[in-house]
């Protein structure tokens, strides 16, 4: 059995397309896991090292001494920070009992490690999963661009050239890479585990639209109260979110007082959300082309409402547009307009958002991680010839 090293810069149990990674992997390949955190899985080795602070968390201070490296690029104090050294040591510690065919890494921050110990092991093969154009991760931040979006464009220009194989998780991210960086990346989209479930049953007076996941400024979040100012009495909104912009999260909770039909859910653990979304009927995504990153995006949750057997409304992003016009599963907003989205709802009949949970029913068959598995089996086997 050939072995293979994960390299994380997160909790794995907490971000899905990684998390889904080592399950398709770990009956296949002896795996190692370095990352903040790995939940205990049989068949697989975890090494843990400690995560930066989060932007949220930093003072003033730090933030402009981050930025400064930036701005005067030395840019190898970003990458080669105190917490994460002790990556080179669990590298070398795995390869010496179990030699490394593979290491695939799940956030480009950790990519020089991984060319850095390919570089002294000549049969070693690198993989990584591009789940962002990280250069315009946030676009709309003139202060970010000008500085940790120049300490992202060098790991892509310094080290994408090394790697051996990239995975993006749409067409619209792949491209950019490709034209800006001369990357191929193949497209494998974030399919959750297959759930035996079946569409609930509807309450024509309250009809529960649900929206989980994370809210910031870049996604314009605030557009899910203006929704639900204009739904009418069938539907309540309700929103399990999370945030990392500080603040954020109870300023939208300050702005939704006084709207009934708006009620914030407490997180639940990532392996839960779909067996919980089950009892609701309709997912939304509000995302608007604003940036490259939400213009090419296919969510998470956009795949996990199917799993959870829900009809979608959407707005007319182009691959969202594609999936839900190929499977029936639901409507698309005519514009990205908050009027326009609760439009398309308060038109629903609940024959056709029946019919749309039956549609995402069947489709839950097709658009499952079962389903990636030979795929991301067959592209390692090529790999490690």
């Amino acid at each position: 059995m050939r072995n293979i090293a994960i390299l994380a810069d997160s909790d794995i149990s907490a971000r899905p397309r990684p998390y889904r990674l080592v399950l398709a992997l770990k009956e296949h390949y002896k795996l190692f896991v370095i990352a903040h955190f790995c939940p205990i899985l049989q068949g697989v080795e975890a090494f843990s090292f400690p995560p930066l602070k989060r932007s949220s968390e930093r003072g003033e201070q730090e933030s402009e001494y981050l930025r400064e490296l930036c701005k005067n690029k030395e840019f190898d104090k970003l990458i080669y920070t105190q917490n994460r050294l002790i990556i080179a040591d669990f590298l070398r510690s795995i390869d010496r009992e179990n030699p490394l065919g593979l290491i695939i890494v799940e956030d480009i921050t950790l990519l020089a490690f991984a060319i850095d110990f390919a570089r002294n092991h000549r049969h070693l093969k690198v993989m990584i999963d591009l789940r962002e154009f990280y250069p315009l991760e946030y676009e709309n931040d003139p202060r970010w661009l000008e500085s940790f979006g120049e300490f992202f464009k060098y790991l892509c220009a310094e080290y994408l050239p090394y790697v051996n194989f990239a995975l993006s998780v749409s067409e619209g991210i792949a491209q950019a890479y490709k034209r800006d960086f001369g990357i191929h990346a193949h497209v494998l989209y974030s399919l959750p585990p297959f759930f035996s479930l079946h569409p609930s049953a509807i309450d024509k007076t309250n009809i529960k639209i649900i929206y989980h996941g994370f809210v910031s400024p870049d996604r314009h979040s605030e557009n899910l109260l203006e929704i639900a100012r204009y739904l009418d009495k069938r539907f309540s909104l309700n929103l399990m979110v999370l945030s990392n912009q500080s603040g954020y999260l109870e300023s939208l909770k300050h702005q939704a007082r006084g709207l009934e039909n708006i009620h914030f859910l407490p997180p639940i653990a990532m392996s839960e959300i779909i067996v919980f979304s089950q009892s609701f009927d309709i997912g939304i995504l509000t995302l608007t082309p604003n940036t490259l990153n939400n213009a090419s995006a296919l969510p998470n949750k956009f795949f996990e409402y199917i799993q959870s057997r829900l009809a979608l409304i959407a707005t007319p992003l182009h691959e969202i547009k594609h999936f839900i016009e190929h499977f029936k599963l639901g409507k698309l907003a005519q514009d990205f307009e908050p009027k326009s989205i609760a439009n398309v709802l308060n038109g629903l009949s609940e024959e056709e958002i029946s019919n749309y949970k039956l549609a995402s029913e069947k489709a839950a068959h097709e658009l499952n991680l079962e389903h990636n598995i030979p795929k991301i089996l067959n592209i390692i086997a090529h790999l490690l010839e």
